[in-house]
């Protein structure tokens, strides 16, 4: 089986999952890498410069055997069953991982939603509003769940759910979004140990040396 992951040149977490994912099965794929304004053709024609279609004109893209695969809760899906990071045979467990892909998604867009649509320049005391009011009650409402479900504070078990958990808790922690506060997540006792579970992991130690760039700031979750 031939595998591709197509997606720019950054760790966020909708591509971080599947590539994870798999880097943590041991299985073979291709880690495509495009520029910004190669994504940014592919947005017009639906295929990036290399000629690999994406079917929404979104990225990522999973392209298994020449099948272009879209959207982020599809792939890790795919990916995590593949590996071992997705329930195959235990129905509500895989619907407590979806959950948490969704929310991600839905902060996400939330954020980018408010960039697109409300923000006409960057305005670092909106902003600041914007993440108090809105986007932290989402991360509350998380937070409370996840401290009612034991799956996911068992510091031993690992799923799909927690990287993305990770990554987007350090992109929104990291201090590369202006106007964002980088002290809030030891404020989500759960979250904070989720994320700090998942970097102790080897093979996410070994996915940080192999990829990631040393000045690159993961997210604070001290």
């Amino acid at each position: 089986m031939s595998l591709k992951i197509i997606y720019v040149d950054t760790p966020f977490w909708r591509a971080e999952v599947p590539r994870l994912s798999l880097f943590y099965g041991s299985i073979d794929y291709e880690d495509i890498r495009i520029s910004r304004e190669d994504f940014l053709s592919a947005k017009k024609n639906g295929f990036t410069q290399s000629g690999h279609y994406l079917p929404f004109r979104q990225i990522p893209v999973l392209i298994i055997n020449n099948y272009s695969l879209t959207q982020t809760g599809a792939i890790s899906r795919y990916c995590g069953k593949l590996s071992g990071l997705y329930p195959k045979n235990d129905d509500l467990l895989a619907a407590k991982i979806d959950q948490i892909i969704d929310i991600c998604t839905d902060m996400t867009v939330l954020f980018s939603n408010y960039r697109k649509n409300i923000e006409t320049n960057i305005n670092h005391n909106k902003r600041k509003e914007f993440f108090d009011n809105i986007l932290m009650n989402k991360m509350k409402l998380l937070e409370n769940m996840l401290l009612n479900d034991n799956y996911f504070k068992d510091l031993n078990s690992l799923s799909i759910a927690e990287i993305a958990i990770w990554r987007i808790f350090g992109w929104f922690s990291s201090g590369l979004i202006e106007g964002f506060p980088t002290n809030f997540v030891k404020q989500l006792k759960t979250i904070q140990m989720i994320c700090l579970k998942v970097e102790k992991f080897d093979f996410v130690k070994e996915w940080i040396s192999k990829t990631y760039h040393p000045d690159y700031v993961r997210g604070n979750y001290i």
